[in-house]
């Protein structure tokens, strides 16, 4: 029994897309991704008031396999995947930005193909509503060029090693958060939620 499952590890896997109807969570998505480089992105909206809008998406390398969402309201979720190109030395690399009414939200990934030369990285930035984001294409190089400052809180970007990292950048009463897997298929959440003022200190007299 123990030969004939290494001879099953052995067989080189299918590098093309069989992509199975979306189940209800990320975990599921990404489980029924062949290709050996994938994405799975869930975006949970903690927050009581705002809502993510304005999808949009733009893949350096691979493709995307799942429409985005239209939009993701108050404590709910949404889900997408991204994949490496069949048959390609070229891993998953990309950028999903949205928009609430006082900030917009970059979210990128980049699953390389050669993880000797390459590690998985990701990134959040949060923008201004005045600053317009222009050429997705332009904006995913800036981030994953730029280096993160220990001081920042709306740019942070992260090369994962043995250990997982988490990623925070905040504006307002606004934190946004994210942990990515360090695996082939490669789950990225990101979670959105507002922070609550402390409220003000009485003393009693």
């Amino acid at each position: 029994m123990q030969l004939k499952e290494e001879k099953e590890r052995e067989k080189p896997r299918s590098d093309s897309y069989h992509l199975k109807p979306q189940g209800e969570s990320v975990e599921s998505l990404i489980r029924n991704i062949d290709v050996c480089r994938s994405v799975g992105l869930e975006i949970i909206n903690r927050t009581r008031t705002v809502t993510l809008r304005n999808f949009r998406s733009y893949c350096y390398s691979g493709k995307i396999l799942t429409p985005l969402p239209f939009d993701v309201g108050p404590d709910s979720n949404g889900i997408c995947a991204f994949a490496k190109t069949p048959y390609s030395l070229r891993g998953s690399v990309g950028i999903v930005v949205c928009q609430a009414d006082t900030f917009l939200l970059g979210i990128t990934f980049s699953n390389p193909f050669d993880y000797i030369l390459f590690k998985i990285e990701f990134a959040l930035e949060l923008f201004s509503v005045e600053n317009h984001l222009g050429n997705l294409s332009e904006v995913l190089s800036r981030m994953l060029k730029n280096k993160a400052h220990c001081g920042s809180s709306l740019f942070q970007r992260a090369e994962l090693g043995h250990e997982h990292e988490t990623l925070e950048v905040s504006k307002g009463n606004i934190r946004v958060q994210a942990k990515m897997s360090n695996t082939q298929k490669a789950i990225l959440k990101v979670q959105v939620e507002e922070i609550d003022s402390p409220p003000p200190y009485h003393q009693n007299m």
